[in-house]
């Protein structure tokens, strides 16, 4: 765990709401920070921009429903979440004097906290106050801060809100690295940060650099992993997971940004279902519902990533409405799904398409629209097709034979018989999409 153990989110420009704000900070609406040179702001998963010690006190102040606040080693306030009916005297103080009192630090220091890397309860009656759980904040050996939630008074802790906690206090720790260097990113990261950006000259200038100076090759050998949760996957648990996830392959895969509220990793190829058993480990100790992961390749002649990345994010959504194909595909494994993913979802549409495929999609009979797909896949090979089917050749002749006219004549006509194989597909797609029911 760890914590920001700087001074740049001291203003606490979030404490709105309480008189404590007015009494120290009157123009805080007035007062603005160059976010390009502050060193705790790190792109990570928050619906846009970067993601800073605010941030983090601000969304789990959110979610467990009270007021949260981060300080650094030597108990300076860093940043505070806006202050509810459960401040004391003790917040109070600290929130005045960005400092926490040397009464409680001495409680602190008795119950152990600076020794401690697991989450503890402090009584603070002695002091007149409530007592706090404390979340310890650590980078390695070092200890950067704390994590401070008020208890008494308060609802129990429920486990998706120690989930929360731990994933703050997992990226808290990014951040604070950070700052203590004095520069928000290194060159490395700066250079991955922009593979995505809006420009697509600085794009194209990343990627030049990426392959020139940090390990990427133009190639099958690079690919970009889009990875989706569901949609009330918490934006700090998220930023975690994107944490825990280059830390436990050593940087092999890089956090790139998100697009379409996938989250996208660019690294080497490895083994797929090594790397599909870290992502779903790593989402799972997150907190994280994981739905899909879409795996793209960059090309020797392409320039610019953004390209494989939306590759890579529409071969998650197949794989999200396609529950056979497991957890991930390849883009190159599922080309004929990106195709029919692209068609305008208008199921009346279908007979236009292919009549015969329409005629079998709503045949009282489901046993033709399978014989048929089935000997269409297996491209007309009637031993494979008997096989899969578990019928005898005369059987499947018979089948066919008392197909509906339509489906005949579709089965007899080689474009027709394509627009049938792709119609039948693209139901599917939109029966598991919800489109047709």
């Amino acid at each position: 765990m760890t914590l920001d153990a700087g001074w740049y989110n001291a203003d606490l420009d979030s404490v709105t709401g309480s008189s404590v704000a007015s009494l120290v900070w009157p123009n805080q609406q007035q007062a603005t920070i160059d976010d390009q040179r502050r060193p705790d702001l790190i792109p990570l998963p928050s619906g846009g921009g970067a993601t800073s010690l605010q941030d983090l006190v601000d969304e789990l102040s959110e979610v467990l429903g009270r007021s949260v606040m981060i300080q650094d080693s030597r108990f300076h306030l860093i940043a505070a979440s806006a202050q509810g009916d459960d401040i004391d005297e003790l917040q109070m103080r600290t929130l005045l004097t960005r400092v926490t009192p040397r009464g409680a630090c001495d409680v602190m220091e008795e119950a152990g906290v600076i020794r401690s890397r697991h989450p503890m309860s402090v009584d603070f009656s002695g002091y007149g106050a409530h007592d706090r759980f404390i979340v310890p904040i650590w980078a390695d050996d070092e200890h950067l801060g704390t994590i401070w939630l008020i208890k008494t008074g308060l609802p129990s802790l429920r486990e998706d809100d120690f989930r929360a906690i731990d994933a703050t206090a997992i990226v808290a720790s990014s951040l604070l690295q950070a700052r203590l260097r004095g520069t928000a990113r290194s060159a490395r990261e700066l250079v991955f940060r922009t593979l995505l950006a809006g420009d697509q000259s600085a794009r194209h200038e990343a990627l030049a650099t990426a392959v020139r100076s940090h390990g990427i090759t133009r190639g099958p050998e690079t690919v970009v992993r889009a990875v989706t949760f569901g949609e009330d996957a918490p934006v700090i648990q998220r930023a975690a997971f994107c944490r825990a996830l280059e830390t436990s392959t050593r940087q092999a895969m890089t956090f790139i940004g998100e697009l379409d509220s996938a989250l996208l990793f660019v690294g080497r190829r490895h083994a797929q279902e090594n790397i599909d058993a870290l992502i779903r480990s790593e989402a799972e100790r997150a907190g994280v519902p994981l739905k899909a992961v879409g795996i793209s390749h960059l090309s020797e002649n392409e320039t610019d990533l953004l390209a494989v990345a939306a590759r890579a994010v529409a071969t998650a959504a197949v794989v999200e409405m396609l529950p056979d194909l497991g957890i991930s595909a390849r883009s190159d494994e599922v080309g004929p799904w990106l195709l029919l993913a692209d068609v305008l979802a208008s199921p009346e549409r279908l007979q236009w398409y292919s009549p015969a495929a329409y005629a079998l999609i709503h045949d009282v009979d489901p046993m033709r629209r399978r014989t048929v797909e089935v000997l269409l896949d297996a491209a007309n090979h009637i031993r494979e097709a008997c096989d899969s089917l578990h019928i005898h050749r005369t059987t499947l002749y018979y089948r066919l034979e008392n197909m509906p006219d339509v489906v005949k004549t579709a089965l007899d006509d080689g474009m027709q018989r394509s627009a049938l194989h792709l119609a039948l597909k693209l139901a599917t797609y939109w029966e598991n999409a919800g489109y047709i029911r």
